[in-house]
C-alpha cells in the first residue's frame, strides 16, 4: 500500500520550545521551594502547638489507651454476666 499523498513535516519552533522548557524547569524549582518553606512554616507551627499542650501527645494515648482498655474489660464482663 503506497502513500501517494506525502504530509508535511511538522515545523517546530526550537528557540520558543526551548524557552518554554527552561520557564517549565524555573517554574518547578519555584515550586518545589514554596513546597520547602511552607512544610518548614507548617513544622514549627505543629511543634509550638505540641509545645503548649498540658500532656504530651504520648501521655493522651497511654491514658485512652487505658480507658479503652477499661471499657473493653467492663463491656466483656457485663456480657459474661448476661450470658451466665
Amino acid at each position: 500500500m503506497s502513500n501517494s499523498s506525502s504530509r508535511p513535516a511538522v515545523q517546530v519552533n526550537g528557540k520558543l520550545l526551548g524557552t518554554g522548557a527552561v520557564l517549565l524547569c524555573i517554574g518547578g524549582a519555584v515550586l518545589m521551594t514554596g513546597a520547602a518553606f511552607a512544610s518548614v512554616a507548617l513544622a514549627q507551627a505543629a511543634k509550638k502547638w505540641i509545645d503548649q499542650l498540658e500532656e504530651s501527645p504520648s501521655q493522651m494515648a497511654q491514658r485512652q489507651l487505658h480507658q479503652m482498655m477499661a471499657a473493653a474489660e467492663a463491656g466483656s464482663k457485663a456480657w459474661r454476666e448476661q450470658t451466665a
